[in-house]
């Protein structure tokens, strides 16, 4: 494995690769609730993005060996993990699921309880709008939007060129502004 100064991650993974099985364990501490999020927003479901975390974490520890470097130990982990996802989802030749609002995706912040049932409602219906992009342009959301990956990153985890990226994204956004733009209205979040 190639040293990187600037991953926060390298002293574990070589302490790991040295022989350290316990701090895996870091890693899982690390990364756990971001790859669960993940799952969730690719499956919305909160029991198979359970699962799904499960089975990318004991990849993860079969395949760690073979982190080389090249990028951050992040990128490499969410390449690892939307490939992962999508493999599960041609392999069991699941379709768009049932929405499943995982409270702790929600967060209440003090609000009342009217509010905390539009935020839910917005959230559903956002989640619901996502699962309906096909895949490449809601990873591509995911990473970007809701996880913060710059382009170049996106491009490095889904393999495809930054110009790739930059096009699903718009697409993707635009077909969310579409579905999304009645009930914003409807909420006044949005003036059309």
């Amino acid at each position: 494995m190639a040293s990187n100064k600037s991953d926060p991650d390298s002293l574990v993974i070589q302490s790991y690769l040295a022989g350290d099985k316990g701090s895996f364990n870091e890693l899982v501490s690390r990364y756990e609730r971001y790859i669960y999020n993940l799952t969730y927003r690719m499956t919305g479901n909160a029991t198979d993005a359970a699962d799904l975390t499960q089975e990318i974490f004991i990849h993860l520890y079969k395949k760690l060996v073979s982190f080389r470097g090249d990028a951050a130990f992040s990128t490499w982990l969410y390449r690892l993990a939307t490939n992962y996802c999508k493999d599960w989802f041609r392999k069991e030749s699941r379709r768009v699921p049932i929405l499943e609002i995982d409270e702790a995706v929600l967060s209440d912040g003090g609000a009342g309880p009217s509010q905390l049932y539009e935020q839910k409602e917005l959230q559903e219906l956002v989640q619901s709008a996502i699962l309906a992009l096909p895949e490449d342009q809601r990873i591509a959301i995911i990473l970007r939007d809701l996880r913060g990956y710059n382009y170049e990153d996106i491009a490095n985890i889904t393999d495809v060129p930054v110009g790739t990226v930059k096009s699903r994204l718009a697409r993707a956004r635009l077909k969310l502004a579409e579905k999304l733009a009645p009930t914003m209205e409807r909420h006044g979040k949005i003036n059309v």
